[in-house]
């Protein structure tokens, strides 16, 4: 039976693989899997189980929805909630396998009172701003929250992190003035919460080059998933997702002739273009249009003209090629093909590539 429709390809063995090699790289630390974001395109309850499975310590997610599909899927583990506290949503900690972030004064003041009149210590991380600029306690307002902290009865600080906004970048200037500040948090905290378990700032990035930031627990995201931020694939880490889509049909061109919306593309002499199942709707990009290429059978076609909602065209360049026969986008073992090259070539980051993939994409999950 033909399926003709767009799939991804997600190697749950090389996911994990990829885990136990960041693992190696950070000792003992404990890791928490970013699984935010349906695990950057690639299904969080699938592979939030096959990281329980390899033995992960737990997950981080970004939203209390993604909290709540991970205990739906009797996921297990610790999960750390990365966002935003909403008065509205407290019930999601009252089990104790949720971690909330503590970003203000006001998120105390919600959480010790929501754990008063419930009976119950909340189990909180402490967020530092140490130069990233977004969420977090300001650095420089960290003793007065400490302060608050100390005064509380129902919550339990177990952990306190900070985030890098430059880790990937050559200049390590601005990331270690960053973890020196961390350092300092780390050892003014002991003083005054002396029970404190978990420090963790490191990403992707910092857990690959940046081993004085590894702490005892570490937050890796994109490179669970055979990708690094840093702009070039690195030999240890396998792309999880092989992005694919079938050629549904096959056309010839004489000259002259225009392919596509807007004429972007015109034939120079008699061509055969094909047409493959997937466009922007599925997560293709749209920089892609006239200059992106696909692989089909080890071979590499370009693509030709605009990247439609559905479909892409591709020049067969004297090839033959045959209905229901797969393009591969991205994830082959071709080189060109990894999204740290790619990303380069179109000027976007390999994390739009990834989560831009719909719905509609069906994923099939092979157990190497």
């Amino acid at each position: 039976m033909l399926l003709l429709q767009p799939e991804a390809d997600i190697h749950l063995g090389r996911l994990r693989d990829n885990y136990h090699f960041l693992q190696s790289k950070v000792g003992s630390a404990k890791v928490m899997a970013v699984v935010k974001a349906d695990a950057y395109g690639h299904g969080v309850v699938p592979v939030a189980d096959s990281l329980y499975e390899a033995g992960v310590h737990g997950f981080c997610v970004a939203l209390v929805s993604e909290v709540r599909e991970l205990i739906q899927a009797d996921i297990e583990n610790p999960i750390l909630h990365l966002g935003g506290i909403s008065p509205d949503t407290l019930d999601v900690y009252d089990s104790g396998q949720v971690r909330c972030t503590i970003n203000s004064a006001n998120d105390i003041k919600w959480l010790e009172n929501y754990g008063l009149k419930n009976n119950l210590q909340i189990i909180s991380h402490l967020k530092i701003d140490t130069g990233m600029g977004r969420m977090g306690v300001r650095y420089e307002d960290f003793d007065s929250l400490i302060n608050q902290l100390t005064q509380c009865k129902n919550i339990k600080v177990e952990g306190v992190y900070s985030h890098f906004s430059t880790a990937e970048e050559k200049d390590v200037e601005y990331r270690n003035w960053q973890l020196k500040r961390f350092k300092a948090v780390v050892k003014r905290l002991k003083k005054f919460i002396p029970n404190v378990e978990y420090f963790h700032m490191a990403n992707s990035a910092a857990i690959l080059t940046c081993p004085g930031a590894h702490f005892n627990m570490v937050r890796p995201g994109i490179s669970l998933y055979g990708v690094t931020p840093l702009g070039e694939p690195h030999d240890d880490l396998r792309p999880v997702m092989k992005m694919k889509a079938p050629v549904i049909f096959i056309k010839e061109f004489n000259k002259g002739e225009s392919v596509g919306y807007n004429q972007q593309y015109k034939t120079d002499q008699n061509e055969t273009i094909a047409i493959v199942q997937a466009g922007y709707a599925d997560g293709i990009p749209t920089e892609l249009s006239n200059k992106g290429e696909v692989e089909i059978g080890g071979t590499v076609y370009p693509i030709v003209g605009k990247i439609s909602m559905d479909l892409v065209a591709i020049s067969c360049r004297n090839m033959k090629l045959k209905i229901d026969q797969e393009a591969i986008f991205w994830g082959s073992d071709n080189m060109n093909f990894r999204l740290e090259n790619l990303a380069g070539k179109y000027k976007k980051i390999p994390y739009e590539f990834l989560t831009g993939i719909t719905k509609r994409v069906k994923r099939n999950y092979l157990h190497e």
